[in-house]
């Protein structure tokens, strides 16, 4: 994503060796557990706009690396937990805690986490608006994903979608901006703004993935560990079918369809069995074709175009961010530039 010789990449690697030593494999089980998971694989997204927003600033590792470690811990806290309600059996090709080890190890080595991610914040010396600002976030975290659980199986608009991601994935994104400008002794508009722009890449970045869920083959989707509309599979709507459900009414009724039947049996119970509802539906079935032939109908009726057409605007909300921050240096600027143009 970024230049090989940059600041950035230069401060990740130095960063992942501080990482690695947080969580050395020998100190315990629970810290041996951790570093599986924390160095399976992963992006380093967040971190690395704890390190770019630093950069904007009085730059210090010393805070600075704490706090992208907490930030990383608390997101591999949250994707434990997320694996336990899904059920998941992998994650980025990888067997998860919660099927390797069982529910109960994998609920205490999210917990473990959680606790890492404090010590590190007090590590770090954050001042306690910022820690208060990182807690919220958690907060929001937990009711975007019980929001996301309790509204599974059911159609919802674009805003509702937008609501849930700003809780569920974008708000971390804005911690992370924040932090990293806060302690670099960047001034409270500029650390506002910071949060604005983490925002609008978190929501970005989520519609990306929410994209790949549709458009990712088989070959790519075993190569990076995501199975195919795992989403849809589990109840949750995304963008691009929310789109195209607005669209068509083909499509709207046939997710309908889906939905109902898939919380009538619960397919992720049932996907090795070839079972029968009451109405005659047969599970695999209707999970390996129907949800292919419902991603190819939403791909033919624009709802990818539209989701894109969505994620670029979020990308533009940022640039255009960028251009109120005169402070900002033209690395800085670059380093943020190629997250967007990745995205």
């Amino acid at each position: 994503m970024w230049s090989k010789d940059s600041f950035v990449v230069k401060e990740l690697n130095a960063f992942e060796d501080y990482l690695r030593d947080k969580y050395k494999p020998g100190n315990s089980f629970l810290n041996g557990v951790s570093q599986k998971i924390i160095f399976s694989g992963g992006k380093r997204l967040r971190p690395a706009l704890v390190i770019i927003s630093g950069m904007m600033g009085d730059y210090d590792r010393s805070k600075i690396f704490p706090l992208a470690a907490a930030i990383e811990t608390l997101h591999t806290a949250t994707l434990i937990h997320d694996d336990i309600i899904d059920d998941a059996k992998t994650r980025r090709g990888q067997i998860t805690t919660s099927e390797k080890h069982g529910i109960n190890i994998a609920i205490y080595t999210g917990d473990y986490l959680l606790a890492n991610s404090i010590l590190l914040l007090a590590e770090s010396g954050l001042a306690m608006k910022e820690v208060d600002r990182l807690a919220k976030a958690v907060k929001m975290i937990c009711t975007g994903e019980v929001s996301q659980y309790l509204n599974r199986y059911k159609l919802t608009s674009v805003s509702g979608y937008l609501k849930r991601i700003m809780k569920k994935t974008g708000i971390l994104f804005s911690a992370s901006c924040a932090i990293g400008s806060y302690a670099s002794n960047c001034d409270l508009k500029h650390v506002r703004t910071m949060a604005r722009i983490g925002m609008n890449i978190g929501i970005a970045f989520q519609i990306r993935d929410d994209l790949l869920d549709v458009e990712i083959n088989d070959k790519e989707a075993e190569k990076i560990g995501k199975p195919i509309a795992n989403d849809i599979k589990n109840g949750i709507i995304t963008l691009p079918f929310i789109y195209s459900a607005k669209r068509s009414e083909k499509v709207k009724q046939s997710i309908e369809k889906l939905f109902e039947v898939s919380d009538e049996l619960n397919i992720r119970e049932c996907e090795n069995e070839a079972l029968t509802n009451k109405k005659g539906i047969n599970v695999n079935k209707v999970d390996n074709d129907n949800i292919r032939q419902i991603i190819n109908d939403v791909i033919k009726s624009g709802g990818v175009d539209d989701a894109k057409a969505l994620k670029n605007r979020y990308i533009q909300k940022t640039r255009n961010l960028l251009d109120t921050l005169p402070q900002i240096t033209d690395e800085t600027k670059q380093a943020l530039e190629e997250v967007l143009n990745w995205l």
